[in-house]
């Protein structure tokens, strides 16, 4: 067989070929314009070897590569043939019918005879290149597919379903275990409930009238980030916020003495977080994009039905073997309403929960997260799926427990009491991502005074 060529290779042989154009007569040409697509030659080889697939622009049959099928089994522009009814002209009307779709350098012609029943089955796939599993079988599952062919392997890949999946038995039974776990694990620690923000540690060190620029800040920091750098980057702008100055700051700098970067370092995804950041400056928590960002916010701010699904709810509701997938970029959900979908099957697992005390979305939602991480940190290992366990770093256990543990360690690194660094945090004095410049809190508290009047230097 011949290696199919890279998608540029394909382009390149299509800018130096005479395009295809519709008509019966441009349709036979085509057929016969290699050796290997000409009508009795797939009409040969498929009787005798089951099937045939060429590319009708370079005349090269794939070696390599994931083909899946353009259109639904049943849509007319496939055709299926009684046995034995499979000829050159019926060769020619499917060229024909899909002359446009043929056109396309990542296309092939297709043929298939089952074996069951002995019909011919004639199609139009798209090819991806070897590697590109999670795309090749999402487009599968938008076309309604069962399967695709890989051409290196010389074997078919499932396509499945991801909406059919989040909804069934088996997922259920996923969210109950990793349930279970995760409310085991959070029993350990003094905040028994992941979100709260109200009446704890936060709303003691920050006051209540902030709490929603604090949730929208946490929230706008969190993609990409455990929740320990998180809460220290949040509380750079919490510091912006309460000084009154922007909280875009291209310029900003870790100052010297930090407890956790090398100062002369960018805060780091600011310009992609920007527009979120002046959101939650207004408090503006509704107006917040992504979903996730917004539902962080919302979650923390204590709504019951906020539901905060990232990168490992996003490998929870997958299961590669059967070909679903949940986005075509590991970790991250698709487009569209995925991410509502998704909520909602948290939804109907919450209404229906086999815990003895049914419980919010928001802390059911929680609890399964800390399973999934804490499993896949422990075992490497999720549900069959292999996974980097040891680049889970930190705890799995609330905001609040991590704030107070922050705020320990940040008064040690000072040399100073956990009320001064909470004092320094409330008056803009302060934040848990680098040290002051001056150790002495009351020096730290007359910089704060001198930035209120306009001084320019001043202690982070």
């Amino acid at each position: 067989m011949v290696k199919i060529p890279l998608i540029t290779e394909l382009i390149e042989d299509f800018a130096v070929k005479p395009a295809i154009s519709v008509g019966k007569k441009a349709v036979k040409k085509a057929l016969g314009a290699f050796e290997t697509t000409k009508p009795a030659r797939i009409v040969n080889a498929t009787k005798k070897g089951g099937g045939y697939s060429v590319n009708l622009k370079t005349g090269k049959t794939p070696q390599s590569g994931l083909a899946v099928g353009r259109y639904s089994n049943t849509d007319p522009r496939n055709m299926v043939l009684d046995p034995g009814a499979f000829n050159r002209a019926a060769a020619e009307q499917h060229a024909q019918t899909n002359i446009k779709a043929l056109n396309n350098p990542d296309s092939l012609y297709g043929t298939w005879v089952n074996p069951e029943d002995g019909k011919t089955y004639l199609d139009v796939s798209k090819v991806f290149p070897e590697g590109d599993i999670r795309t090749a079988t999402k487009f599968g599952e938008r076309t309604g597919q069962l399967g695709g062919y890989n051409f290196g392997e010389g074997k078919s890949f499932p396509v499945g379903n991801w909406e059919q999946f989040i909804r069934s038995p088996e997922f259920m039974d996923r969210l109950a275990q990793m349930e279970g776990e995760g409310r085991e694990y959070l029993k350990q620690f003094p905040t028994k409930e992941w979100w709260d923000m109200h009446g704890g540690p936060f709303e003691e060190v920050y006051g209540t009238k902030d709490l929603s620029n604090l949730a929208g800040y946490i929230g706008s920091t969190a993609p990409g980030s455990a929740p320990r750098p998180n809460l220290q980057t949040a509380s750079e702008y919490m510091r912006r916020h309460i000084m009154g100055e922007d909280i875009v700051q291209p310029k900003w700098r870790t100052p010297e003495g930090t407890m956790s970067r090398n100062p002369g370092v960018m805060i780091g995804m600011e310009k992609g977080r920007a527009a979120n950041l002046r959101k939650s400056q207004r408090g503006a928590l509704s107006e917040l994009q992504r979903d996730k960002v917004r539902e962080e916010a919302q979650a923390l701010m204590g709504d019951p039905d906020a539901a905060v699904l990232d990168r490992h709810w996003v490998r929870l509701s997958e299961k590669p073997s059967a070909g679903i997938f949940a986005g075509t970029q590991e970790g991250a959900i698709g487009k569209g309403d995925s991410y509502q979908q998704l909520k909602g099957a948290v939804k109907s697992f919450a209404d229906d929960n086999p815990m003895a005390v049914r419980r919010p979305v928001r802390d059911v939602s929680a609890d399964i997260w800390t399973g999934v991480r804490e499993r896949i940190k422990n075992t490497s290992d999720l549900f069959g799926q292999k996974y980097q366990g040891s680049a889970i770093q930190g705890d799995s256990k609330s905001y609040a427990d991590q704030f107070v543990d922050l705020i320990g360690e940040k008064a040690k690194h000072l040399g100073i009491s956990r009320s001064a660094m909470e004092k320094l945090l409330r008056t803009g004095g302060g934040t848990l991502l680098s040290a002051p410049i001056v150790a002495s809190p009351f020096a730290v508290q007359r910089s704060v005074n001198d930035r209120r009047r306009g001084a320019t230097d001043g202690a982070y």
